[in-house]
């Protein structure tokens, strides 16, 4: 095979990786690296399908970061803390991370009240003591921190 069919055959499997959901360029590099061992391609090749997703538009690390928190928002409210360290480890740069949160704070009262609620309903028939245990928990795991937990119970115990 020449340079231009191993580029083409990148550059097929990142759009392939791409169908699924939204990519970070770190992981497209991290795959397009796996399949480059398979397929024998360099990676200057790799690069070059990189630099070429970048101009066309699916990779884009800041589209990225506000895609996956509305995601997450929408769909599993977490706290800004476990956003950013989520965001990290799928190799968005902290710098990008910390612009994005300080432009678009979140609002993780709000937040965590939308993620307890759908429970809540399992927490009524326990005692007060057992109720603000479970759903602390809950919401610790969640990455709020007890303040936000605290002010969220009170919320709910006084919806009721």
């Amino acid at each position: 095979m020449d340079n231009n069919d191993l580029f083409q055959k990148a550059l097929n499997y990142a759009y392939f990786y791409l169908k699924f959901r939204n990519r970070t360029e770190k992981e497209i590099y991290r795959y397009l690296k796996k399949k480059a061992k398979r397929f024998h391609w360099t990676e200057t090749t790799t690069m070059a399908v990189i630099k070429t997703l970048k101009e066309q538009g699916p990779v884009d690390d800041k589209k990225f970061v506000q895609w996956f928190v509305n995601q997450r928002n929408l769909f599993k409210p977490k706290s800004g803390f476990v956003l950013k360290n989520e965001l990290i480890k799928l190799g968005v740069t902290k710098e990008l991370v910390d612009e994005y949160l300080s432009d678009h704070p979140q609002n993780e009262e709000g937040l965590a009240y939308k993620t307890l609620l759908p429970r809540w309903q399992r927490f009524t028939t326990l005692s007060s003591r057992e109720r603000f245990q479970k759903a602390g928990q809950f919401l610790l795991r969640r990455g709020f921190s007890f303040d936000v937990v605290k002010i969220t119970i009170a919320k709910m115990e006084g919806k009721e």
